[in-house]
């Protein structure tokens, strides 16, 4: 699909867990032909840190980091995370990711959702909370997004292999638009990834999950 029809269709530990299922409806992908998956996800947190919790009576995931924290991955990365890795490894079609999610005032240059997978970068699309109560595509001054502090947002991202371009959209409202950087075996990812000069603390919430795909 070109992107002209698109845009008109309108735990802890490593562990995989399977994805709860909120009671409030979600409302849908963007656009049409998706199926739902439920691929499971694993918690990355902090060695001997719980940064995350999951209520299971709302499905609403907590996500928390102090820039103290000790690196995820020592040796592999920049920083600490508290995130959902999500199993949904894809090297061609289109795959999407919808949720709600709630930044705390005052997080700062910590990635809250990303796709994981490029041929000339690790990922193939990141976008960070920053302090201009943003979030923004990576840690530039290109904005998605405003504002987005102390209150739920809809966020969908949109990733069509075929033509190497990754879509995003706010509260169903179609934003910008990027390039994937590449070729790779991709997943999502989601919850706080944090970065240099990151705030001294940071805090997300997201709920209501899910996942499509399409050939």
């Amino acid at each position: 699909m070109d992107r002209r029809a698109f845009l008109t269709a309108a735990g802890t530990g490593l562990g995989l867990v399977a994805l709860p299922r909120p009671a409030a409806a979600a409302a849908g992908p963007i656009g049409s032909g998706w199926t739902e998956i439920s691929p499971g996800y694993s918690v990355h947190q902090p060695p001997d840190r719980t940064r995350h919790t999951l209520n299971t009576a709302t499905g609403e995931h907590h996500f928390w980091l102090y820039d103290t924290d000790p690196s995820t991955f020592p040796g592999q990365d920049s920083g600490p995370r508290s995130e959902l890795r999500f199993h949904n490894d894809y090297t061609s079609g289109q795959a999407q990711f919808e949720c709600d999610m709630k930044i705390k005032a005052g997080a700062h240059r910590v990635c809250v959702m990303q796709v994981f997978g490029g041929a000339t970068a690790a990922t193939a699309f990141m976008t960070l909370a920053m302090n201009t109560n943003s979030i923004n595509y990576y840690d530039s001054t290109t904005r998605i997004f405003s504002p987005v502090y102390d209150t739920y947002i809809r966020l969908n991202v949109v990733h069509e292999t075929a033509i190497g371009k990754v879509h995003v959209f706010v509260n169903r409202q179609y934003q910008a638009s990027f390039n994937d950087r590449g070729d790779a075996t991709h997943y999502f990812k989601c919850g706080l990834y944090g970065r240099s000069a990151m705030s001294a603390r940071s805090d997300a919430y997201l709920k209501n999950i899910h996942i499509y795909r399409k050939p």
